[in-house]
């Protein structure tokens, strides 16, 4: 049995305070790793051979923010 009893593991405030803490979790990495990287994208990334199948760049942005939601709902 883990740390806490299976009434708590129920209780809707409870797990409303756990999602809550698992989005603040992802989406805090996913800011730092954004920090890091945010600088140097511009440069690399615009001269990368890519194929014909690459998405358009305007789709990474929603399409992260949807990944990191889901991490933190299956957390």
């Amino acid at each position: 049995m883990g740390m806490l009893q299976d009434s708590a593991r129920r209780n809707p405030a409870w797990q409303a305070l756990a999602l809550g803490l698992f989005y603040l979790a992802c989406f805090l990495a996913a800011g730092l790793g954004s920090l890091f990287t945010m600088v140097s994208v511009g440069s690399w990334y615009a001269g990368l051979a890519k194929p014909s199948w690459n998405p358009p760049g305007w789709v990474f942005g929603p399409v992260w923010t949807v990944l990191y939601a889901l991490m933190a709902v299956a957390g």
